[in-house]
């Protein structure tokens, strides 16, 4: 019996994701650190406000900041700039280009 079961899209149909990147003008810088390595891209779009991001996550923005932990990943945001720091050490950061 294999352990890697082939895609089943019906199981999926409703499936809602949410990003803190939205589309639009602007351009995002995207650095992520992992095992000593940098990846770094620029990609299209904007952050999600503090608010709009910390409603998604279940907590509360406070002065205009976010520094919490949501499932073992360390999240810092302030205008403009998003921090994650995973369980693992790998981190990634998403700021305004």
């Amino acid at each position: 019996m294999p352990c890697i079961k082939p895609p089943q899209p019906e199981r999926v149909r409703e499936l809602k994701e949410e990003s803190f990147i939205r589309e639009g003008k602007g351009k995002l810088r995207v650095t992520i650190v992992s095992d000593g390595e940098t990846i770094e891209t620029t990609i299209n779009g904007s952050l999600k406000s503090v608010n709009e991001i910390a409603e998604m996550l279940g907590v509360e923005a406070e002065k205009g900041k976010i520094e919490t932990v949501v499932d073992g990943v360390k999240v810092r945001m302030e205008r403009g700039k998003l921090e994650m720091e995973f369980e693992s050490g790998d981190r990634m950061k998403i700021e305004r280009a």
